[in-house]
């Protein structure tokens, strides 16, 4: 990362607190307006904004990536809007957050910050309105995608469940009901949550069923003969999210390798002892929010230094990484996989197995 950005990033992350409490007063003292419709505690409600916001600034800043911050506010306004923010209200909040910046972090640090602030502001005010809608029913398991988020969203379980296993036991491959069925469905209900169009219970529920659906699957899925490699996958410290982890962990047991799913949020020392123990050839981490880059990071990290961290091979990937693949260098992974299939042929390659897990010879074209 460039000196200015490493400089802004620990300024924001030692002083988030009180930059977050000043902003919020600067913001509610210029436009008073922008404290109706957020309850009884406005101040604290922006404050808690401007704290997510200072969080993923210096997450971009570490990254060496001002433009992950312009990502952010995107997805920012497309949050809070639903939820009772004011039209206009996320490009006042970047703007008081710019002045209270430039008036409080040292030039040096103010610059790189307030850089991207700048950016975020003005794509805020150029971007129209777009849908991100990821289920259509344009075909047989689009169809049963939407079937199945029908029955999520009734909290009928054992309807969605028997959906999808009527599906397998029809014949349906088990990869295409993951990537054509439940993640799609999956996507669109976190989509309804952004958008309030379903509540934390109501998302919690799909996300579980989901979970519980991928777990019955695995009896369907076709008998694949051991390769002899080992995979450990896991969340990093702090991703709660570990439903593609869980994803991940199936196709590579149904491309023959053993699989060691570690779950979410779980502690850097615990895994570097996972990644020892097991003796694994592929480490496989997961990334939902850009505040997490910097702890994937230290993650990396802390396992290369291992006596099995040295050889084993990283695989990284999720939604923080979209868009920015090539991040996983950087980072010191050795590569990035956006989706299960590819994560199988990336992690077969980096252990010297071709594409359909047989050791590579250097004949194969």
């Amino acid at each position: 990362m460039t000196e200015d950005n490493s400089i802004s990033a620990r300024y924001i992350a030692h002083s988030a607190g009180a930059l977050a409490g000043y902003a919020a007063g600067e913001l509610l003292h210029a436009q008073p307006d922008l404290a109706d419709g957020l309850g009884p505690a406005p101040m604290e409600r922006w404050r808690q904004v401007f704290l997510q916001c200072l969080e993923e600034l210096a997450a971009a800043l570490v990254a060496n990536r001002p433009g992950l911050f312009v990502d952010y506010a995107l997805w920012m306004r497309a949050l809070l809007r639903p939820r009772g923010m004011p039209d206009g209200g996320l490009e006042a909040a970047l703007d008081s957050l710019c002045r209270v910046l430039a008036a409080e972090l040292p030039a040096e640090a103010a610059r790189a910050a307030t850089g991207a602030c700048r950016d975020a502001l003005k794509t805020l005010e150029a971007a129209g309105e777009a849908s991100d809608a990821r289920l259509t029913t344009d075909s047989a398991e689009g169809r049963l995608a939407a079937g199945y988020l029908l029955a999520l969203l009734e909290g009928d379980r054992t309807r969605a469940t028997r959906l999808i296993l009527d599906a397998a036991e029809a014949g349906t491959p088990v990869a295409d009901l993951y990537l054509k069925v439940l993640l799609p469905a999956q996507e669109e209900a976190g989509r309804m949550w952004q958008g309030a169009e379903i509540n934390v219970a109501e998302e919690h529920f799909a996300t579980n069923t989901t979970r519980s659906v991928m777990a019955q699957l695995a009896r369907y899925a076709p008998d694949k003969e051991p390769n002899g490699k080992a995979m450990l996958a896991s969340a990093v410290a702090g991703n709660q999210h570990d439903l593609g982890v869980q994803a991940v962990a199936e196709f590579f047991e149904m491309a023959g390798w053993r699989v060691i799913q570690l779950g979410a949020d779980l502690p850097i020392p615990d895994l570097v002892q996972a990644v020892d123990f097991y003796r694994a050839d592929l480490l496989c981490l997961s990334v939902a929010l850009r505040s997490q880059l910097a702890t994937l990071k230290q993650t990396i990290e802390a396992v290369r230094l291992s006596e099995r961290g040295r050889v084993v091979k990283i695989l990284v990937g999720g939604r923080a990484l979209r868009g920015n693949a090539d991040l996983a260098d950087t980072l010191g992974a050795d590569g990035y996989a956006p989706d299960p299939p590819e994560a199988v042929a990336l992690g077969n390659a980096l252990v010297g197995l071709d594409r359909d897990g047989r050791p590579f010879t250097g004949t194969e074209h």
